[in-house]
């Protein structure tokens, strides 16, 4: 579990990696994958925590994109067309054509294992599911979003493509939506700060930023039966991400407000650990290894990305260097 620290704990001194090593082909293993928005492109971190660096962009020029939990796999949309792209951490991208469109995704929610993906289209009036992207994509339905009026803030889905989740928010309050393909959008709860979902297995984590608490959804289908894991009473203070420990027994909340990471434990309901960080995190997203999880991306000669190792207690820094092309 997470040490209470007074400081954060940044492991990783990496100015000695060389402007040649940034531009290499992949010559390491491959522990995640980063968005680079100033070039457009996704590119590999290179080693593991304690050692590691963006990498030569492994896709370039995109429109649009969206990298999997699995750190293997993104979604891409170039000249009108959405490909899934696989095999990124292995240094030879497999190209699939996905879908052909005129508009771009608004908005892209992976499965926690990467079997299927939620796409809301470009002015959010509709949501696409698709199942089986490790052999056969298949688009299982659609959910018409029209009868939302607030703005979209996240999207979960299970890991059959049957249903979603969307938090939504409007001027001074939320909603949390499920949605099922050939139904109305159906209310679950109100929010008061529509913020992260966290869908595993037959519970939903629910952030709300306006009152600083993780609520844990189950019976959804039913009588959803609503249970706070974590409060503001406990540590929360505007919770931007939630994730899980990869034995289910821990949940993780990544604080804006008080720059901290929280780890409780989901038997008792209590907060067991506490990292302080120096910057404030945007996420909490996993991004390969069942413990790295991405806080803040980077930019690209400006700012390394910051990483959680829950394995090691420890957030590392990732230098990403100024791209230099490598990738279709």
């Amino acid at each position: 579990m997470l040490k209470i620290a007074t400081h954060a704990v940044l492991c990783l001194a990496l100015a000695a990696v060389s402007a040649a090593a940034q531009g290499s082909a992949l010559s390491g293993p491959v522990s995640g994958l980063l968005i680079d928005e100033q070039s457009r492109s996704v590119r590999p971190i290179i080693g593991m925590p304690g050692s590691a660096y963006a990498g030569t962009p492994l896709v370039s020029s995109f429109d649009f994109a969206s990298t999997a939990p699995d750190g293997r796999n993104a979604l891409v949309a170039k000249d009108q067309t959405l490909y899934l792209v696989r095999r990124l951490d292995g240094g030879a991208p497999v190209w699939r054509e996905f879908a052909k469109s005129e508009s771009l995704p608004s908005r892209v929610a992976w499965s926690d294992g990467a079997e299927s993906v939620a796409l809301v289209n470009e002015d959010a009036s509709a949501l696409d599911l698709w199942s089986g992207l490790a052999s056969e994509p298949k688009l299982t339905g659609t959910v018409s979003l029209t009868g939302i009026t607030e703005r979209i803030v996240a999207i979960a889905v299970d890991k059959d493509a049957a249903f979603a989740f969307a938090s939504t928010q409007g001027e001074s309050s939320g909603t949390l939506y499920l949605l099922t393909p050939g139904a109305e959008p159906r209310m679950l709860m109100p929010l008061t700060g529509a913020g992260a979902l966290l869908l595993t297995g037959n519970s939903l984590y629910v952030a709300d930023r306006g009152l600083s608490t993780v609520t844990r959804v189950t019976n959804w289908s039913q009588n959803p039966n609503l249970a706070t894991v974590a409060s503001s009473g406990s540590g929360v203070a505007d919770p931007v991400g939630v994730a899980l420990s990869q034995d289910g027994k821990l949940l993780y909340v990544a604080n804006a407000e008080s720059r901290q990471i929280l780890a409780y434990d989901l038997k008792s309901n209590t907060l067991k650990g506490a990292l302080d960080l120096d910057f404030v995190p945007k996420g909490l997203d996993r991004m390969g290894s069942s413990s790295l999880f991405l806080l803040r991306n980077g930019v690209a000669g400006e700012q390394p990305a910051q990483v959680l190792d829950t394995a090691a207690q420890k957030v590392f820094f990732v230098p990403v260097g100024l791209a230099v092309s490598g990738g279709e």
